[in-house]
């Protein structure tokens, strides 16, 4: 009898460390960076709304770019299985991803059946991105999320949104109080200028004569660097002016984009450089007579947004921001959160 009793509470012992056993592994599985990956997750998104989702998402597809350089930098690479061809382009993205990331096609046109068949958690979009194709997403149970990703007043708020989405909060913190400094800082300094000290901008994208309307990512940059927008009052976004329009309003600088594939070397930047200067009637313009056009990479996504800000500026405000040398702050954001980050030519001259 006594034996029996023994067989009986050795049994319920083994049974009882099996369940604690089982447990614990189950705790490490359903916990990531500190967080229960089961439990749902709340943000707040770029249009506004504030999105539940299930669980951290473990499988993303990015379909913005400035979206996917966050990813990157708060340490969610490996949450990453597919990008845009932009980004599958861009040798420093493609140096800072997993080997097996997919590319999905155009931001604006993406692969919806491509995207289905990689089992993704959640597709993250622009918050302006086309309704075309996306109900297929939601109809195979994939979650969207909209996030811009580049405007710098949403910069740190999405970088946050990304740590709650992937659990990678810490990280998403330090980044997002990066962005806070930098922008804090140019926005500190030209806020109490007069209107007489700030000089006319004509901003000019890749596209010759397309400039930037209210309330634009260059308007922005323009508007906070301490300049005035000579089309800051157009509500188009991206307005198409001409020659005559240029000369005309005599811009004090003038600031061009340029791409990273239209533009390896200082020779390159060189011709854009000549043909924008050497336009019909540019000699009279005071920008050009001053020595103050410029050309800006358009490479600098998410964060470094902020980064292109700075480069801005440095030239509309030279005084005001002569001790700020951006290309000590893309070494310091290369280093914390994007290696290769700022490799290549982001202005010129």
């Amino acid at each position: 009898m006594y034996a029996k009793r023994l067989i009986v509470i050795a049994l319920i012992l083994i049974l009882m460390t099996s369940i604690v056993a089982g447990c614990t592994q189950l705790s490490k599985v359903s916990t990531v960076n500190g967080h229960d990956n089961a439990k749902p997750v709340k943000f707040i998104d770029s249009r506004g709304n504030e999105v539940t989702l299930p669980k951290h998402a473990e499988r993303i597809i990015s379909t913005n770019a400035g979206c996917t350089e966050m990813l990157v930098a708060i340490g969610a690479k490996d949450n990453i299985v597919g990008v845009t061809d932009y980004v599958a382009k861009n040798r420093i993205f493609m140096n800072n991803l997993p080997a097996n990331v997919t590319n999905i096609g155009s931001f604006q046109t993406p692969d919806i059946e491509k995207i289905i068949s990689l089992n993704p958690d959640v597709v993250i979009c622009y918050a302006d991105q086309s309704q075309q194709g996306l109900n297929k997403l939601i109809e195979a149970n994939i979650s969207i999320v909209y996030l811009d990703c580049y405007k710098l007043d949403n910069l740190s708020s999405d970088a946050r949104a990304l740590g709650v989405i992937t659990g990678k909060d810490n990280k998403a913190e330090e980044y997002a109080q990066f962005i806070d400094k930098y922008l804090g800082l140019v926005k500190n300094r030209t806020k109490n200028l007069e209107d007489a000290k700030k000089p006319a901008v004509y901003w000019e994208s890749y596209y010759a004569y397309s400039t930037a309307g209210k309330d634009s990512s260059g308007d922005f940059k323009v508007r906070y660097a301490g300049g005035r927008n000579l089309a800051g009052d157009n509500m188009t976004s991206s307005p198409k002016v001409n020659n005559e329009w240029v000369v005309k309003s005599n811009p004090d600088v003038i600031i061009k984009q340029f791409t990273s594939s239209s533009v390896k070397t200082p020779d390159d930047a060189k011709k854009i450089y000549d043909e924008m200067c050497g336009r019909t009637g540019m000699s009279d313009v005071n920008a050009v007579k001053n020595k103050k056009v410029y050309l800006i990479s358009d490479n600098m996504n998410g964060g470094r947004n902020v980064i292109s800000l700075l480069y801005i500026a440095k030239i509309i405000q030279p005084q005001l921001f002569s001790d700020i040398d951006p290309d000590k702050v893309h070494e310091e954001y290369a280093r914390k959160f994007l290696p290769g980050a700022n490799e290549g030519m982001f202005i010129y001259p």
